[in-house]
């Protein structure tokens, strides 16, 4: 049987922590190793996993964000598959064992994925999501992957660990759709197969990454325009995604739709980079110009000068 790491990126998360913790113990079929990053908190995120003692690997290290600390839990792996789960996710009991059973079922597979039980806070009904949408060869799950994340989190997949030393990990400064950037290099390397099942219970709270809309819809835009480069140099096939033009467009668009006008201006000069011009370009000065004249237009956030491209 395969085995599997897991890898948890911990940022002052001690109110949630043990219950994550206690959720990967308790597997059916058990993880080789439960490793946790602590990326520099000020809670106490160290006292809790002392407390678990040597059923997990601690390691504490400066605060340099959650994709670093992912990338560095990859590096203290050894097992054939790795799953990373955030701090505050539940594993559901059978998780490893049915993602490994797949992973048995599709050998050619580089992630293998399952459902997941999302919840919302404040309260709301919970729904599952993670359906089969991007299952399949390359470059399929790229281009189910390429403006919306059809895995619905990390924590909801395996990946083969040569995988991804192939992706090379996720880029930080790309928060919160590193995840996204990630699944899409790995969907234009290797198949990826769906597990029928639940895997994780999964609660969005208001300061969860998935809710960030603003850095969502730019640093998509970045991370696309890289993707070209990305795979240019590495021979791989790319044409079926739009120009760059393209991506700016959608871009505009979904900061429209989600009423992001802080970063409005810092997309329109992207799309002035970009060569594109349409009709979105047009809606979006029409929506600045009428914030002049109205309550004025929010200051740019300073995370856009953010580097990004770090792994």
């Amino acid at each position: 049987m395969p085995s599997v790491s897991i890898v948890i990126a911990s940022y002052n998360s001690a109110e949630y922590l043990p219950a994550t913790l206690v959720s990967c113990l308790n597997q059916v079929t058990p993880a080789r190793e439960i490793i946790v990053i602590d990326d520099g908190s000020t809670d106490d995120t160290p006292a809790v996993c002392a407390g678990f003692g040597e059923s997990i690997t601690y390691r504490r290290v400066e605060n340099g964000g959650v994709s670093a600390a992912r990338n560095l839990g990859a590096k203290l792996a050894t097992s054939d598959w790795i799953l990373f789960l955030d701090s505050d996710d539940v594993l559901l009991q059978t998780a490893v064992a049915s993602l490994l059973a797949r992973s048995e079922q599709v050998p050619s597979a580089g992630v293998v994925y399952g459902m997941v039980l999302q919840r919302m806070e404040p309260p709301q009904e919970p729904r599952l999501s993670g359906f089969d949408y991007c299952a399949g060869d390359p470059p399929l799950p790229a281009q189910r992957n390429l403006y919306r994340c059809a895995i619905i989190t990390p924590g909801s997949a395996i990946v083969r660990r040569e995988v991804h030393l192939r992706v090379e990990g996720f880029v930080s400064g790309y928060e919160p759709m590193e995840d996204r950037d990630y699944w899409i290099k790995c969907g234009l390397l290797k198949p990826v197969a769906f597990c029928d099942t639940a895997v994780l219970d999964k609660t969005w709270r208001p300061a969860s990454a998935g809710t960030q809309d603003a850095k969502r819809i730019y640093r998509s835009l970045l991370a696309q325009v890289a993707l070209r480069k990305w795979c240019k140099e590495r021979g791989i096939d790319f044409s079926w995604a739009p120009k760059n033009a393209g991506f700016a467009r959608e871009a505009i668009r979904q900061a429209l739709f989600w009423k992001t006008p802080a970063i409005m201006p810092a997309l329109l000069r992207k799309a002035d980079d970009l060569g594109y011009r349409g009709l979105w370009y047009f809606r979006a000065q029409l929506e600045l110009l009428k914030l002049r004249f109205t309550g004025g237009i929010p200051p740019e956030p300073a995370w856009l000068n953010t580097p990004t491209g770090i792994r």
